[in-house]
């Protein structure tokens, strides 16, 4: 999750540096002031703002998703020959298949014949 983030930062930063290089080298080519026509603002300003809106999103992605990870939940191991019920407490990110690791720092392996049920909060 964290190399999309880191990703899209590069990308964005490799694209400002860009232009403004590109733009560094238009200015140096003319000694007269370049205008921009309306058309050329209004792009500049939607592709600033694209660019500010998708670091944002990716952010906001970044921060939700680590408080879904890091969320404790109870796990319930029910043995289905017996019956036998078992509840523990655990963090989200810990559940795996056939084992996880409970808050206590213990790690529960789970059998074939018993069944994972994962409750949130």
């Amino acid at each position: 999750m964290i190399t999309k983030i880191l990703f899209t930062i590069v990308v964005v930063l490799g694209t400002i540096i860009f232009f403004k290089k590109t733009r560094g080298q238009q200015v140096a080519r003319s000694s007269a002031p370049a205008v921009m026509s309306e058309g050329q603002k209004m792009f500049r300003q939607g592709a600033y703002l694209f660019m500010i809106l998708m670091v944002i999103s990716a952010i906001g992605i970044f921060v939700f998703r680590l408080g879904d990870d890091y969320a404790t939940v109870n796990v319930h191991v029910i043995n289905t020959q017996t019956g036998k019920r078992v509840t523990y407490q655990a963090e989200q990110k810990q559940i795996k298949s056939d084992r996880f690791k409970t808050v206590d720092g213990k790690t529960v392996f789970v059998a074939d014949i018993e069944r994972v049920e994962v409750e949130s909060e």
